[in-house]
């Protein structure tokens, strides 16, 4: 089995191999690589074995194709395990691939191994951020925001995430709290549906002013504090740029400190601020 890992690394992408690989993970596999190609080229891989038991014949000489048609796509590729004989399948790479490969017992050594090609593809081809992600609050300044990370995502057909991290709020502190965002009520679940449905309405009516490819922007909403999910949600889906206003609707500012100084002290990636 070839399943994708979520990583937060420029022109990296990771993989976890597992059991016997068969004929039926590479015709999985392959529409996946492609992809990624179409969006990064040359890119580095990662690949963890875990319990890996070798391939069917049919499986390595597909393994054996990818390589010999996509030689030129790679920068390199480490190969992260715990076996001997593992290593030396690793070693047997160089010898029929032009492209680097790397043998690793530890992940973080590998990565950064990685890591020191990629100021090269950078000067080669700059290609922009390829996942922009806007805090969204409602307010005149995350609508300022929107449009910023669209200017810059637009060069590139970078996609972007238009993130709404709803409060979860108690209904016997509610009418203590001044002026929020959207609250959600957690005791009432029929305020809540219909305060998701009037979030998802809200976005959809920001997005219909916003002049980008519909097929690369979409909407997320959280429920949570902001700056915990924001940051999240950045690591785990490979954000490389957070879009947000330097300020945000009055209420949860007070209540809460700074949205904006919080994922700009955590962030994973760059942090640019509209004023």
């Amino acid at each position: 089995m070839i399943t994708e890992i979520p990583i937060n690394e420029a022109h990296i992408f990771a993989f976890e191999v597992s059991g016997k690989l068969v004929e039926a993970d590479y015709a999985e596999f392959r529409p996946k690589l492609d992809q990624l190609l179409k969006k990064e080229r040359p890119l580095s891989l990662l690949i963890k074995l875990k319990d890996f038991d070798g391939w069917t014949a049919k499986a390595a000489w597909e393994d054996l194709k990818i390589g010999f048609n996509h030689d030129d796509d790679f920068l390199r590729i480490a190969i992260v395990g715990k076996s001997l004989w593992e290593q030396v399948m690793a070693e047997l790479g160089n010898l029929f691939l032009a492209t680097k490969v790397r043998y690793f017992d530890d992940t973080s050594i590998a990565l950064s191994w990685l890591n020191e090609v990629k100021n090269k593809a950078e000067r080669d081809e700059y290609k922009g951020y390829r996942h922009i992600l806007v805090a969204n609050d409602f307010s005149s300044f995350s609508q300022d925001a929107l449009k910023k990370a669209t200017e810059l995502g637009a060069p590139f057909q970078s996609k972007i995430t238009v993130l709404h991290a709803a409060e979860l709020l108690s209904v016997d502190i509610y009418p203590s709290l001044g002026e929020l965002a959207v609250p959600l009520i957690t005791e009432n679940p029929e305020f809540e549906k219909k305060n998701l449905a009037r979030i998802n309405k809200q976005l959809d009516q920001q997005l219909k002013s916003i002049d980008y490819s519909k097929e690369l922007i979409s909407t997320e909403i959280i429920s949570g504090h902001p700056v915990d999910h924001i940051i999240e949600f950045a690591k785990q889906n490979n954000v490389d740029l957070i879009v947000m206003g330097s300020h945000g609707k009055r209420g949860l500012s007070r209540l809460l400190g700074s949205a904006t100084n919080g994922v700009i002290n955590h962030a994973p990636c760059d942090v640019l601020t509209v004023v």
